[in-house]
């Protein structure tokens, strides 16, 4: 499932360009004390591997980039959020709607509209579809030593990238229904040639992550389209990476 939530404010919203743990903070503000405990200090564990099960978009409205690493948005603007976890996703709608006292760093906004998307089902999804990158989407490797340990980000034009990808699906699809899917295809293509202009280079408290966007075929396994669609796609969904919109390719 997902919700767009659309905010307004009587003046413009100042930010950093670097923005993601602002509105992951926002969220997690906002839904209650337990949850966000959960979520933010167990969450859902696969082996070793800690999952949230929820992803954002960036901020989507008009916007002027300042000389100051500073990004303003002309409201209104909005925000899309995605999750399979019902309780998650009305928490949330709830705690920013009765939220009088809502703000970005000090700067006042107010829930002007909540928009609810029906529920995707697997037979929804066609066997390949097309897709725009709402925020960007990750993949790596962790190599080395806990004390020297190296991370390797990968394009959507290296061959790693869709085998990183898949078995991040798998993973969470296991999580979400208990049942394990081996052997199941999956496959990420970018449209287009290689183009630098959509790396994304993002700082998230102090760390260095890189994104990609763009519009991307998939193709494979229509269960994993869904998990793909409600949990964000490839790595690091939670901090605002991997949510997109399916701009083609669908059975509706």
């Amino acid at each position: 499932m997902r919700v767009k939530f659309t905010f307004n404010s009587d003046s413009k919203l100042v930010i950093p360009i670097h923005y993601n743990y602002i509105i992951q903070s926002m969220i997690y503000d906002n839904i209650s004390k337990e949850f966000a405990e959960f979520l933010h200090s167990h969450g859902f564990i696969y082996g070793n591997r800690k999952f949230k099960l929820f992803t954002f978009s960036r901020l989507e409205g008009r916007f002027n980039i300042t000389g100051k690493g500073k990004i303003v948005f002309i409201p209104p603007f909005h925000l899309i959020v995605a999750s399979p976890i019902e309780r998650f996703l009305r928490e949330l709608s709830e705690g920013l709607l009765r939220n009088d006292n809502l703000d970005i760093l000090r700067q006042h906004i107010i829930v002007e509209n909540v928009s609810v998307f029906s529920p995707m089902e697997d037979v929804d999804f066609g066997e390949e579809i097309t897709i725009k990158m709402l925020s960007p989407v990750v993949a790596y490797k962790t190599n080395g030593q806990e004390t020297a340990r190296k991370t390797l980000y990968f394009s959507p034009w290296d061959e790693w990238f869709s085998d990183l990808i898949r078995s991040n699906l798998r993973k969470k699809y296991q999580l979400i229904t208990g049942k394990k899917l081996d052997d199941v295809d999956f496959r990420v293509s970018p449209i287009g040639p290689k183009d630098k202009k959509y790396c994304k280079i993002i700082r998230y408290k102090g760390t260095v992550i890189k994104g990609w966007l763009g519009i991307y075929k998939i193709r494979g396994d229509r269960r994993l389209m869904k998990i793909a669609y409600d949990t964000g796609l490839g790595s690091k969904n939670s901090q605002g990476f991997g949510c997109f919109e399916v701009i083609g390719g669908l059975k509706r």
